[in-house]
């Protein structure tokens, strides 16, 4: 146990270079900053009673943005709020822990494949990957920097089944599975071919074929643990305007990498653009092609060791698969496969890529037999000072900048905010901001209103017969009720607003999200999934003793 402490605090010592910006008193520009706002909107949500969120009810007139955009990271932000860190620092340790903690999993994941030292080894290739300073300095992507913490806990937990299929493996592998289902769609899509060929590989390695009924379960368990967040998310992708998700600028067409940008050396704050020129970097890093370059050569030597050779080709067959999904001349299968449109970016297969480099690093590891400790060092050193300089911001903000993610008022205008899940209800996001029911047509008077972030209440006097607009876009679940009596809702406003109408006389409104069956059935699926894994870990220790 001291052994491991010690090794932590180590890891977390050698990652702090990574994060020393961080450590400024002012935040810093990056190309996305509405984690600010669903961090917002999460705590405000949870404050409210709200469990699971999935309505952010201040971004304009409340959007389902949980129902979509995977929630995990959000949750563990809220109890970093509830410390009492202001959202800017929360988004700040956000950012630190995905760091340190994906440092961690893949030195434990490296460690039981190859020993600590080829550990040490994956561990700072996985950090200080220039994709990784990508990621948190350039574009401010706070769920796929926490998305880098599973891939190796899976991968672990693939491992640990082939060596021996039981149940506490089984769990531990759904675990990390619903993990990255809850913590990014996107990089969940992309981590399955992978997967696949990581299970395959394993299968041939350990000749275990129980193992791949541990794979299932635990494939099938982890869906059953996020299925909550996944079924809804799946079934009603259709209430949402998808569109903005994949044309224009988010169309992948336009994101692909020329070779010449993998080996470039180039560095730059600027966008993805159609073509070579792009101001982003897409650089797989110095160190990582030499590592790649090594492990051919080693590959060559020991081609004879079945062992190595099997996860030789493995490496192999993945590097050259990342890559090749970056290139347009992949264009057919991505066409071939239309939810791959919603990966949007081809360039951010590089995730995949720098996990199958630093799985690469720790490989070789072994084969350096007695100058091992002279190549860790050396790839510890050159790793930091090749990259160091990449993990930095362009430029620091004021904290006012930020204020129209935090501001009520100002996310209601949905000032700088996308319209990645709005509602097909919504024709224009342009018109009046009001907090209150009130007439589209005929008279009414609100004498009393109680606004939560899913219901609302309000006594309306209607002074004659009214068509009611409320202050809260339409969404599948939303049900009017006037004096304890369900009211049949008119076609949403222009801007995706509800509307009911009402005869003259005086009511007590209520207006209230309720669960679909899809999300009931999620919930429920989700509760049996953690209740059949805390009953197998409690029958697991009492037969174990």
């Amino acid at each position: 146990m001291k052994k491991s402490l010690v090794t932590i605090l180590g890891l977390i010592l050698l990652t702090i270079p990574t994060l020393l910006p961080f450590f400024n008193s002012r935040f810093f520009y990056t190309q996305d900053y509405i984690f600010i706002a669903r961090l917002n909107q999460m705590s405000a949500a949870l404050a409210d009673g709200q469990f699971p969120v999935r309505w952010a009810p201040d971004l304009r007139f409340g959007e389902p943005t949980f129902n979509y955009y995977a929630p995990l990271p959000y949750y563990i932000g809220a109890l970093v709020h509830l410390l009492g860190f202001n959202f800017l620092w929360t988004s700040k340790i956000l950012f630190m822990l995905a760091s340190i903690l994906s440092a961690i999993t893949m030195y434990f994941f490296i460690k039981e494949l190859f020993g600590k030292k080829a550990a040490l080894v994956s561990s700072m290739l996985y950090t200080y990957a220039p994709y990784r300073a990508v990621d948190i300095y350039v574009r401010g992507s706070l769920s796929e920097t926490w998305a880098f913490i599973f891939f190796p806990l899976i991968f672990y937990y693939c491992l640990k089944l082939a060596k021996q299929t039981n149940v506490r493996n089984v769990i531990f592998l759904a675990l990390s599975l619903s993990g990255l289902f809850l913590t990014h769609n996107v990089t969940t899509l992309m981590l399955l071919p992978f997967l696949i060929l990581w299970m395959g590989y394993l299968i041939w390695q350990y000749k275990n074929l129980k193992g791949l009924l541990g794979f299932t379960g635990g494939i099938v368990l982890g869906i059953g643990l996020a299925a909550f967040f996944l079924l809804p998310a799946f079934f009603e992708r259709d209430f949402i305007q998808t569109k903005y998700l994949t044309v224009g600028y988010f169309n992948f067409r336009a994101h692909f990498v020329a070779i010449k940008q993998f080996i470039s050396l180039f560095w730059g704050y600027g966008s993805s653009v159609w073509g070579p020129n792009d101001g982003l970097s897409f650089q797989v890093g110095l160190v990582n092609w030499i590592i790649l370059l090594v492990v051919f050569v080693l590959g060559i030597i020991y081609r004879k060791n079945k062992k190595f050779l099997r996860i030789f080709l493995f490496l192999a067959v993945s590097f050259a698969l990342s890559i090749f999904l970056q290139h347009n001349k992949s264009a057919f299968i991505w066409e071939a496969f239309p939810m791959m449109a919603f990966i949007q970016f081809p360039w951010r297969f590089l995730a995949i890529s720098i996990f199958i480099v630093a799985i690469a690093g720790g490989v070789i590891t072994p084969l350096f037999k007695s100058r091992q400790n002279f190549f860790v060092s050396l790839v510890v050193i050159v790793s930091v000072i090749a990259t160091f300089s990449y993990f930095k911001p362009k430029e620091y903000s004021d904290d006012a900048f930020f204020d129209k993610f935090v501001n009520k008022d100002k996310m209601r205008q949905g000032i700088d905010l996308t319209k990645d899940y709005l509602p097909i209800w919504v024709q224009t996001v342009d018109g009046v901001v009001f907090d209150v029911p009130m007439s589209a047509k005929g008279n009414i008077a609100v004498t009393s209103i109680n606004k939560r972030s899913t219901s609302l209440s309000a006594g309306i006097k209607v002074l004659d017969e009214s068509m009611i607009e409320a202050p809260i876009t339409y969404f599948p679940g939303w049900e009017v009720w006037a004096n304890n009596r369900v009211v049949v809702q008119e076609n949403p406003s222009k801007m995706g607003l509800i509307q009911f109408k009402l005869p003259k006389g005086n009511f007590n409104v209520k207006i209230e999200l309720k669960d679909t069956p899809v999300r009931v059935t999620g919930n429920w699926i989700s509760i049996i999934s953690a209740a059949g894994v805390a009953l197998l870990l409690v029958s697991r220790k009492r037969y174990s003793k």
